[in-house]
């Protein structure tokens, strides 16, 4: 007969703080498939309705700006261009199956969606100090855009330095403020629904659309096992760099022991 605990873990039914059970794991599997499925379309929406305003028709512009853009029609174009190519590419870099049975692909997208997220930001860090709603608005998408520069930089860098685990948890908070075009159109559209003004939409949106994508950001980071990283920072060697598991060969040894 097996003991109790045995059991209870066969069953699924095993203590909280045990190892995660087959169903527990599907269905979190499950989880992260439909979100990964709805932040691509998403996206791929938001970059289609972006990709319009090369075009360069006035009347694809937003009315309230549309005097801004067609004064900073470079920067503009540069922002947008960057943007809608992050938006697209973004997504495909966290499908572990890439990452492991096509590298080259995976290294190839990666550096696309680097330039183009360094190229929107740039591009926004030079339309910010245009945007509306002075001097709350401007001030909120220059901090965008210079995060976006920053987490992207240190993505590169991590991944110049092999240093993996770090590079996924940057690369993670580069795609989250890329996606606040995302969030900042959906932010909008609801504060329209609600008949409230568009100045008070847009003043908050230039803060909300990429502060809430951050919060989701690093709860997604701090998960147990998330972005396949934090396990491996912890195993690597004194200088921070992912190294071998360790573990494995003391705990063989102290088992024959």
């Amino acid at each position: 007969m097996k003991p109790l605990a045995t059991q209870a873990t066969h069953r699924g039914d095993g203590p909280p703080g045990g190892p995660m059970t087959p169903p527990r794991g599907r269905r979190r599997a499950g989880l992260r498939r439909v979100g990964w499925a709805v932040t691509t379309v998403l996206a791929a929406a938001t970059a289609l309705l972006g990709a319009r305003y090369f075009s360069l028709d006035p009347n694809t512009f937003l009315p309230e700006q549309r005097a801004v853009y067609l004064a900073h029609l470079a920067p503009l174009l540069l922002h947008i261009g960057g943007g809608v190519l992050a938006l697209l590419l973004g997504p495909w870099q966290f499908l572990p199956r890439l990452r492991t049975r096509r590298p080259a692909v995976h290294r190839f997208v990666g550096r696309a969606y680097l330039v183009s997220a360094v190229v929107a930001g740039i591009g926004g860090l030079s339309l910010a100090p245009r945007a509306l709603v002075a001097p709350i608005a401007p001030i909120g998408f220059a901090l965008l855009a210079a995060l976006l520069l920053g987490a992207s930089a240190a993505a590169y860098a991590t991944a110049r330095r092999r240093e993996f685990a770090r590079h996924r948890i940057w690369a993670t908070r580069s795609y989250a403020l890329i996606l606040a075009a995302v969030t900042l159109r959906l932010w909008l559209l609801g504060f329209e629904a609600l008949g409230l003004s568009f100045d008070l939409a847009y003043g908050s949106a230039a803060w909300a659309s990429w502060l809430i994508n951050l919060l989701v950001a690093e709860f997604v980071i701090a998960r147990p096992g998330a972005a396949d990283g934090r396990v491996e920072v912890r195993r690597g060697s004194a200088t921070g760099r992912d190294g071998p598991d360790v573990s494995a060969p003391a705990e063989a040894t102290r088992r024959r022991g």
